[in-house]
């Protein structure tokens, strides 16, 4: 069964969960580094396996994620009905914004300190995550080499643009 907006569900963490969104894009296949379609669900939880209310957001892949049984949806029916006013207060939560990171392998360079290179990929642009190791490569960056730092790039509440996730440079974590 397909999976849809407002679909009550399990997810890969405990409680009952409730999906908000769901975002398909072009990603890159971490394998081959080809372009795939990927799908993100994005749920938020009502209450735990104990029925205790435990209101949070989250997102995943799809196969994590499975809509309630018949036993499942009837016990939930019966809690909401018997709380209303606590299901009230889950519709009016507003899920937080989740990001993306990607972080991209980048050789240290001699003598450089990680503000040194955070000065070379500061940049208002956004990428998509097939466009980041060329725009570090162009930078002068190497991606290949061991000695590694990390180039971190943030897609803020998974943002989409012409169906792929963009990205603006965050960070550089040394070691």
């Amino acid at each position: 069964m397909e999976l849809q907006e407002g679909d009550w569900v399990r997810s890969y963490g405990s409680g009952i969960w409730q999906i908000y969104r769901i975002l398909r894009y072009i990603g890159k296949d971490p394998a081959t580094g080809s372009k795939q379609e990927i799908t993100t669900v994005f749920s938020k939880r009502f209450v735990l396996d104990s029925f205790k209310r435990s209101f949070t957001e989250d997102c995943c892949h799809p196969g994590f994620v499975e809509k309630l049984d018949k036993q499942a949806a009837k016990e939930l029916s019966d809690f909401i009905e018997a709380n209303p006013s606590l299901y009230a207060k889950f519709c009016k939560y507003e899920p937080k914004s989740i990001d993306h990171i990607y972080n991209a392998r980048i050789g240290i360079q001699e003598g450089s300190s990680t503000s040194d290179i955070e000065k070379i990929l500061s940049t208002n642009r956004v990428f998509n995550e097939l466009e980041i190791e060329h725009y570090l490569r162009d930078s002068g960056l190497d991606t290949k080499e061991p000695a590694f730092w990390t180039a971190q790039f943030v897609s803020a509440n998974h943002q989409c643009e012409h169906g792929y996730l963009v990205y603006r440079f965050s960070r550089v974590l040394g070691s």
